[in-house]
């Protein structure tokens, strides 16, 4: 019985490698004063400041490199969160998302640089999410190829959370677990009573 428990775990282990997927083990960091919390996975490098939150990752999820990896070529998994302004206007929309969303992901605001695809708006109580795939062109000077990103904005009558999951484009199939699961496991507590 322990030598069949052994070929299906190597099984599972090789079939996450050969489809570059392998499972990364996170660990959840929780904002206390910005209301939220989120998984990010083990082997990256974590910055974190006013408001933010960074999560800069190898595209093989190796810690060693993770730590020297500049953010522009790494997956950059991370969460901006800033308090609703008093005077901000009513209610955020689809047009401010869409202008708003290439600078953000792509550091560029040139409508021939970057496409939006997959825009989603959902409604919950008094959230509201918007999600889209964001493509993001090459930037030849930095020599940063083509990038992809999957944005997730979460807006509460209190808070914004601007979750991004960014790299490379030739990496987007060995990321999409731990871009699933960052996304997956974002919670706001500010809505919720005690």
């Amino acid at each position: 019985m322990t030598r069949l428990i052994d070929l299906i775990v190597a099984a599972l282990l090789v079939c996450g490698l050969a489809t570059g997927t392998a499972l990364a083990k996170t660990r959840n960091i929780e904002n206390a004063e910005m209301k939220y919390s989120v998984d990010v996975p083990s082997e990256c490098r974590v910055e974190e400041g006013p408001g933010t939150l960074e999560a800069v990752c190898s595209p093989d999820f190796d810690e060693a490199k993770s730590a020297e990896i500049p953010a522009a070529a790494a997956l950059l998994l991370e969460v901006d969160a800033e308090l609703v302004p008093s005077d901000a206007k009513a209610e955020y929309g689809e047009a401010d998302f869409r202008l708003e969303v290439p600078e953000a992901v792509c550091g560029e605001a040139d409508v021939g640089k970057f496409k939006i695809a997959n825009l989603k708006v959902a409604k919950d109580g008094g959230a509201i999410t918007y999600s889209a795939t964001v493509t993001c062109a090459e930037i030849k000077f930095l020599g940063l190829a083509e990038r992809s990103a999957e944005v997730r904005y979460v807006m509460t009558p209190r808070y914004r959370y601007r979750l991004m999951a960014r790299g490379l484009a030739a990496d987007s199939d060995k990321a999409k677990a731990a871009v699933d699961a960052f996304l997956g496991s974002f919670k706001s507590t500010v809505e919720k009573k005690s």
